[in-house]
C-alpha cells in the first residue's frame, strides 16, 4: 500500500511541476507561485514516505516504468494550461491523494503504527487546506 501511495505522490509531484512550468494566461502568475508551495509540501512528504518504506524493510519504487504501471494518478501532457484547467487537474489529483492518505492512516491506526500515523496526519493538514482553497476558487 505504501509503495502505491509513493507512486501516486511521484505522479502528483510531476504533474504539479508540469502545471508550474506550463500555466499560461490570466491569473497564471499568482497560481504559479501557489504551485511553488505545493511542490515544497509534496517533495517533503515524498521524501518522508520513501524513507519510511526503507525504514520498515521495503524498497521505495523508483523505476519509472513501475511507477507508471502502479500509480492510479496518470501523467498529464506537457502543453499550455489555463489557471482553471490547472486548478481542476490539481484538485482531481489531490482528491485521489487525500483518499489514499486516509486509507494509509486507517491501516496505520489499526496496526498502532505511530510513525505512519504522524506522517499522514502532517500531510493531511496540507491536503485539507489546499483542497478547500481549490474548491473555494471553483465556486
Amino acid at each position: 500500500m505504501l509503495n502505491q501511495y509513493l507512486t501516486n505522490i511521484y505522479m502528483l509531484r510531476n504533474n504539479i511541476y508540469n502545471l508550474h512550468f506550463n500555466i499560461k494566461g490570466e491569473g497564471s502568475s499568482g497560481f504559479h507561485e501557489k504551485l511553488n508551495y505545493d511542490i515544497e509540501e509534496v517533495n517533503k512528504f515524498y521524501d518522508s514516505l520513501a524513507e519510511l518504506i526503507k525504514k520498515i524493510g521495503g524498497y521505495p519504487i523508483m523505476n519509472l516504468e513501475e511507477i507508471k504501471m502502479i500509480s492510479t494518478i496518470k501523467e498529464i501532457s506537457s502543453k499550455d494550461y489555463t489557471k482553471k484547467e490547472a486548478e481542476n487537474l490539481l484538485l482531481n489529483d489531490l482528491t485521489v491523494i487525500n483518499s489514499m492518505n486516509k486509507q494509509v492512516g486507517e491501516y496505520a491506526l489499526k496496526n498502532y503504527d505511530l510513525t505512519s500515523i504522524n506522517l499522514v496526519l502532517d500531510f493531511d493538514k496540507y491536503l485539507q487546506k489546499r483542497i478547500w482553497l481549490l474548491e473555494m476558487d471553483k465556486n
